[in-house]
């Protein structure tokens, strides 16, 4: 059951038992006025008395309900059935001891005024058993039913004659507001609990969400690293070298053409860093094939160096995300190839099959020792392999380097064509 289906159970019982004094108090009224005697009229102003002290309790309790819930929300929590004020915590929580006991101490006086006076009004104390158990706890509230029991024993044997029956009536009354009552604050207490539990389990998925949202960001933030570096660093580098090389040329057609060389690439950076802010694919994919990009990022980012190999097969089974990853991973290999390996060859070789994509970029460097490589964060010619190493993970895919001092570098990345969850 669920806070509001449980509320709307509770608010249920308080009406009832609301509607159950009306209808004693109006039997009593009835049978009462006009009064016989002075004794009579003394219970009648004794149970129209406790009748509006009843009244200002519900009161009291609905406008301090209306307080809790415009500060708290409708979840405040749900209530006992048995009080007359509304919602309120089991053990009179948040209400003023001295006027718990003082509003509790007039209704127990006015009723057992009433019930002296007038034999009827000692029904009165079924009510008043569960305001008792309500507003003083089990312990309080258990003596002071039980109390109240006697008197109703006392007052009707006094007016009507002691017997069993008018003995067991009370003492059955309070007996079953004891269960009622009691069952009622335990049913109260998990009710509590439960919504409780259920606060911590929002609030525990709002802090999940938080967290898968930050793992979000920090995964996206780590992408544009990688696609800033793979891209727009390898671009720069591939200026810097045709820069470099037009300055040592001699003046002519020559260098007219590095010129042109390094503001294709720098038109090309450009395009990429677009993509980039743009959330799309690489510049270079959205208008021809992975072949084709490859290509034409050998004949503009890698032309004036050593000679760059570029060949494809079987590229047209794969999906964006995985021409996107191969393009990238070859871009970066290449790259490292031709500023750290001071390569004269390069070869990329690209085969793809119905199970998986291979991608070979081999070179005559000096290479290195990969094992003593240091990870990201040592430099930035090493950050290129662990971004590297990071793009293969996402998408299940293996990365080997075999490389020597001295005996070149080959870089062999595998991908699975089958779908997998990327990070």
């Amino acid at each position: 059951m669920d806070g509001h289906r449980l509320a709307s159970v509770f608010t249920g019982l308080r009406l009832g038992l609301h509607a159950v004094v009306a209808l004693i108090v109006l039997i009593v009224l009835w049978r009462s006025l006009p009064p016989v005697d002075e004794r009579a009229a003394w219970g009648v102003a004794a149970v129209i008395a406790w009748s509006l002290a009843y009244a200002a309790g519900v009161l009291d309790g609905a406008r301090r309900t209306r307080a809790r819930l415009a500060t708290a929300g409708a979840a405040a929590g749900a209530a006992d059935p048995t009080s007359p004020a509304g919602p309120t915590s089991p053990t009179g929580a948040g209400r003023r001891p001295a006027a718990v006991w003082l509003g509790i101490g007039a209704l127990s006086v006015l009723w057992f005024i009433a019930a002296w006076c007038l034999p009827e009004a000692a029904y009165l104390v079924f009510p008043l058993f569960f305001l008792q158990l309500h507003l003083l706890g089990a312990r309080w509230g258990t003596a002071l039913v039980l109390l109240s029991a006697l008197g109703a024993v006392i007052t009707l044997g006094l007016q009507q004659g002691f017997s069993v029956p008018g003995a067991v009536g009370p003492l059955l009354g309070a007996a079953v507001a004891l269960l009622v009552g009691l069952g009622f604050r335990a049913f109260t207490r998990q009710a509590q609990a439960r919504e409780s539990l259920l606060a911590e389990l929002v609030a525990t998925r709002d802090e999940l969400v938080r967290s898968e949202r930050r793992a979000g960001e920090e995964a996206e933030r780590a992408r544009l690293a990688r696609d800033i570096h793979d891209t727009v660093s390898q671009s720069l580098s591939s200026i810097q070298m045709l820069l470099h090389a037009a300055e040592r040329a001699p003046e002519g057609e020559q260098t007219t053409e590095l010129l042109r060389l390094a503001r294709d690439s720098a038109a090309s950076a450009q395009a990429e860093t677009r993509a980039i802010v743009r959330a799309l694919a690489p510049a270079p994919l959205q208008e021809e094939g992975l072949a084709a990009a490859l290509r034409r990022l050998a004949g503009t980012e890698w032309a004036g160096g050593p000679g760059v190999l570029i060949e494809v097969h079987g590229d047209e089974r794969l999906d964006m995300s995985r021409r996107t990853a191969l393009l990238r991973l070859a871009q970066g290999a290449v790259g490292n190839a031709l500023r750290h390996a001071r390569a004269g060859r390069v070869e990329v070789l690209l085969t793809v099959d119905d199970a998986a994509a291979r991608l070979r970029v081999s070179d005559d460097g000096v290479g290195f020792a990969p094992e003593l490589a240091p990870g990201a964060g040592h430099g930035a010619g090493h950050f290129g392999l662990a971004s590297m190493r990071e793009r293969v993970a996402q998408l299940g895919g293996s990365l080997e380097v075999d490389s020597a001092p001295g005996n070149g570098t080959r870089v062999v990345v595998v991908l699975p064509l089958a779908p997998t969850r990327e990070g």
